[in-house]
């Protein structure tokens, strides 16, 4: 990976650490080499966000990933950009979240340990788990999402779009623009990311798996 040295206001905070939360999520867009997915997913654990948290093994990816994003958020009373690094192996997650032309975060996901390193002025309400969380909810394969999710959640995906809901309630959907581009709304959190891809190894726009 390349290195890179109103409403209310609790709605407003929501909003404003959930950028980071979901910038990574919709990377559907993108040269892949196959992998073998031999790892079980891990149990998501139940928490107090708006969705649970996945823990699911690189591996289970079944793809390798290399690429760029710029990703624009809309919320009530605020509008938002961030750009991405991101390089996915069989045994490895990595990240970098740039903002202002700045290295905001790294993140490095093993399948066992998250690592995580900030600038102090990143907010500290931005939890890697829920980056590393809702990336997977987008891009891992259905299959092992459900296998992780806790009783009462259920994914439903027809290829263009993806809808995680909790007892019958859509919490989560996630759309396919175009091969390029991935739009996904947070009906909890009340804010839509547009998420446009292109791929590091050639330079071209990212294709849909």
């Amino acid at each position: 990976m390349r290195r890179v040295s109103a409403r209310r206001p609790a709605a407003a905070a929501r909003a404003a650490a959930t950028l980071a939360a979901l910038a990574l999520v919709a990377l559907a867009g993108c040269a892949v080499r196959d992998r073998d997915a031999a790892p079980a997913p891990v149990p998501a654990l139940a928490t107090a966000t708006a969705t649970p948290l996945l823990r699911l093994a690189p591996a289970l990816l079944g793809r390798a990933l290399d690429l760029q994003q710029h990703l624009s958020l809309s919320a009530p009373g605020q509008a938002r950009e961030l750009d991405v690094l991101l390089e996915v192996d069989a045994t490895h997650v990595r990240l970098g979240l740039l903002a202002m032309g700045q290295v905001a975060a790294r993140l490095d996901w093993d399948g066992v340990t998250l690592t995580e390193s900030r600038a102090p002025w990143w907010p500290p309400a931005v939890s890697g788990a829920r980056v590393l969380s809702d990336l997977q909810l987008t891009l891992w394969p259905a299959a092992a999402i459900r296998a992780a999710l806790p009783p009462g959640w259920r994914l439903d995906d027809n290829g263009a779009t993806r809808t995680l809901s909790e007892g019958g309630a859509v919490v989560t959907v996630v759309t396919r623009r175009s091969p390029q581009v991935i739009e996904i709304e947070q009906r909890r959190e009340h804010f839509r990311l547009k998420i446009e891809s292109r791929a590091l190894d050639d330079g071209t726009s990212a294709a849909a798996p």
